[in-house]
């Protein structure tokens, strides 16, 4: 199977901590832009490689640049036919065996690309990154002693490259063992006061602990990368589990002025208006957005019917609970309204 490193490990595992009793589960992935905005980017950065290749056809980066861009998008028989144009113009350009193995690692070969560095390695013995990716690959075989000879070999080469401390930080992790996870990611920021990737993971490890320290990790990730909101989400939920709810609300606004169409910080939003301010009104008109975005966004409908029901509004409310079991049969918490608002009628 394959697994996102540059992702969030433990984003998934934070979120399901988190999770109360009035239904705030949420997708781990944020919706950042309009699925029409997405494709209309999409389209143009297609336009541009397109371009570069056709102009540039002897040029390996042209071709290596088309498919990274093919391997993001999972079309991994496009990448491969790329890579192997650029291949078929230097056999010996390492880069070419880099994405070479990125294409298989994504496409799920992993003994392919485990060749593929092997290449890389033969052509670029003292290139630290190398040993770093492969570290990476091991990481995802689950073979943490391989990974951990690999980051070794990486550090001799390159003892400042915080990618290697990054990737340490991440087995650590996945070995149980957090401490050692929040040296290694403290190492790798210690030596990339911008890495991304680090700072986020310190994040939610210390948010996971209550412990404040979270916030300031936080918040160096969102300013590191502030179109990604993540940061901030996960920021704000800090603040919502540690009962600070007029922070929480605070940040879920930040998130949607640069993302209004973000739903889960519209959700959010209402969860909180609703559970920790009890200012049903606006909850419901939060929720409400959410679903603009999302119609199907179950949790979103159930909600705004339990804040119909909190403010007295019966028919909306039984409104909002029989869609919900249209969409989804047999839903405990819809069913739940609709047994309340019977009982209570």
């Amino acid at each position: 199977m394959r697994k996102h490193f540059f992702s969030h490990l433990l984003f998934i595992s934070f979120l399901a901590l988190l999770v109360s009793v009035v239904s705030c589960t949420t997708k781990t992935r944020t919706e950042s832009e309009s699925d029409a905005v997405k494709n209309d980017s999409l389209s143009d950065q297609l336009t541009i490689l397109n371009e570069a290749v056709a102009r540039q056809p002897n040029s390996v980066n042209a071709w290596l640049n088309r498919a990274r861009y093919f391997n993001e998008k999972e079309l991994f028989n496009e990448a491969l036919q790329d890579v192997n144009k650029a291949l078929s113009i230097d056999e010996n350009n390492v880069d070419v065996y880099l994405v070479l193995s990125d294409v298989y690692l994504y496409s799920g070969k992993t003994q392919r690309s485990l060749e593929a560095l092997k290449k890389a390695k033969q052509l670029a013995p003292a290139d630290a990154d190398v040993d770093v990716k492969t570290a990476r690959l091991y990481l995802t075989m689950s073979d943490y002693k391989q990974t951990f000879n690999s980051l070794r070999e990486a550090l001799k080469k390159d003892p400042q490259n915080a990618e290697a401390f990054f990737i340490s930080g991440l087995a650590n992790e996945e070995m149980g063992d957090t401490s050692k996870a929040i040296d290694s990611y403290q190492n790798a920021v210690a030596r990339n006061q911008k890495h991304f990737d680090a700072l986020k993971q310190l994040g939610i490890i210390f948010s996971i602990r209550h412990d404040k320290l979270a916030i300031d990790y936080l918040r160096n990730a969102s300013q590191v990368n502030p179109r990604n909101s993540e940061p901030l989400y996960i920021l704000g939920m800090y603040y919502q589990e540690n009962n600070d709810p007029d922070k929480a609300l605070s940040v879920y606004r930040e998130i949607i002025q640069i993302d209004s169409v973000n739903k889960l910080a519209h959700y959010n939003t209402g969860y909180v208006l609703m559970v920790y301010k009890r200012e049903y009104q606006k909850a419901a008109e939060a929720f409400s957005k959410a679903l603009e975005i999302d119609p199907d966004y179950t949790d979103a409908l159930y909600n705004r019917g339990y804040a119909y029901e909190l403010m007295g509004d019966v028919k909306s409310a039984r409104k909002d609970y029989e869609r919900v079991l249209r969409m989804k049969v047999n839903d405990d918490k819809a069913i739940q309204g609709l047994n309340r608002l019977d009982n209570a009628g």
